[in-house]
């Protein structure tokens, strides 16, 4: 695999965290590494439970951090969310020139002192 999902919160590993462990949690952290030129999919599974209307309503909050420069040839993007996975998309350029990309995917449940 060249693509790799690492966990960092709430569990650590390649291993998703659980519906059980995230009823309890808001927040999924996890590293994504990408280590060849020709592969341009991540799945992190948040296991947020989310209903139809939170995703209909722009939810959950993703935001992709770099972690090395080579992030910037990649060009992520969140293609797909449901309410327990979300999928990143990554450019390739032919097989070459994209390779070791690395950044922090953070999946935030929708929350407020309102909701």
């Amino acid at each position: 695999m060249a693509v790799t999902v690492t966990y960092e919160w709430p569990v650590a590993g390649i291993t998703a965290p659980t519906t059980t462990q995230m009823s309890k949690r808001n927040i999924v952290t996890a590293t994504v590494i990408k280590t060849a030129d020709g592969d341009t999919t991540a799945t992190v599974t948040h296991n947020l439970q989310l209903t139809a209307a939170q995703l209909a309503a722009g939810f959950p909050k993703i935001t992709l951090t770099p972690l090395l420069l080579l992030f910037y040839t990649t060009l992520p993007f969140v293609a797909s969310v449901t309410a327990t996975t979300a999928v990143i998309t990554m450019a390739t350029t032919g097989g070459t020139g994209n390779a070791s990309a690395q950044f922090r995917v953070t999946v935030e449940r929708p929350t407020s002192k309102t909701k």
